[in-house]
């Protein structure tokens, strides 16, 4: 099915009202972003932050009246400047095909889509077959990238991990395929559980990897490893409870931390661990270290 696309720009302050017309005038979805294109990364929980400069666009039905919104807009709103555009239906399942390709991370380690031929990869590729999905983590973003290149360069042979966190479970299944013994995956979302069963499936890692709600966890043993992919905040508040899951001289590997939030997970942690290191990639940073 085709769509009207419109696109305006406003202020923060009248967001809201201008989103409220729009679905008065039978938009179908409203979206709110940036007009400079800066991110929101980590929100105060219970708040919905918004830019200075707004830029909304919004669907229309074929053969919605242009002119009429437009006037509309401008009476209510105020708002001169709108435009529409033909947004063509297509075949979205194709389109992510096209910008989702094998990935390298580190010397060995390869996330590969279902669409791509694993047997093009080089000889000695370890490969974690996955295609993106709903759940965070397919390795695109700065924060899953760290976290997989610190495996990649330290393989957990014969070690027991947590994945905290686990979103789509590709640390999980990275750690096992690079030699780890057994894993635990675990994430509050249940459209996380579920990706993460469905990936660890597709990898035939069922017998290695268990897959809980943070509701079920229980009472966890101590393991060898603990990655945690999450946000700075929620990294600090869980402190206690990830570092009591370490045994002494095991491993913990922290990301989802933006730079200038590193100071406050150093302190947190370092009361736990030792040889604390940061790694940074772009605006994102990982922190591993080795439990006293």
């Amino acid at each position: 099915m085709d769509w009207m696309q419109l696109t305006l720009k406003t202020s923060k302050q009248q967001a809201d009202f201008v989103s409220e017309v729009l679905m008065g005038l039978d938009s179908v979805s409203v979206t709110f972003s940036d007009t400079f294109d800066d991110a929101i990364f980590e929100p105060e929980l219970g708040t919905t932050p918004l830019w200075q400069n707004v830029t909304i666009t919004a669907l229309f039905s074929i053969g919605t009246d242009e002119v009429y919104v437009k006037e509309m807009l401008k009476q209510i709103c105020g708002i001169d400047e709108v435009s529409f555009v033909l947004l063509k239906d297509r075949i979205w399942e194709d389109e992510c095909k096209k910008d989702f390709h094998a990935m390298q991370f580190g010397e060995r380690l390869w996330v590969c889509p279902s669409w791509e031929d694993s047997a093009q990869l080089p000889d000695d590729a370890v490969i974690i077959d996955m295609d993106p999905g709903l759940a965070f983590g397919t390795g695109t973003h700065q924060t899953t990238d760290l976290c997989l290149q610190y495996l990649d360069e330290n393989p957990p042979i014969n070690k027991t991990l947590i994945d905290y966190g686990s979103g789509t479970g590709i640390l999980a299944i990275a750690a096992i395929k690079l030699g780890a013994k057994q894993a635990i995956c675990t994430d509050n979302d249940p459209q996380a559980v579920t990706a993460t069963q469905s990936n660890v499936n597709n990898n035939h890692q069922a017998s290695k990897i268990t897959v809980l709600h943070t509701d079920d966890e229980g009472q966890l043993e101590k393991v060898d490893l603990m990655v945690a992919n999450i946000l700075a905040k929620p990294l600090v508040g869980l402190c206690e409870h990830l570092s009591g899951l370490v045994k002494t001289g095991g491993q913990i590997v922290l990301s989802g931390i933006l730079h200038e939030q590193v100071e406050m997970i150093l302190e947190a942690y370092g009361e736990y661990f030792s040889d604390l290191i940061v790694v940074k990639k772009e605006d994102w940073c990982r922190v591993n270290g080795v439990r006293k």
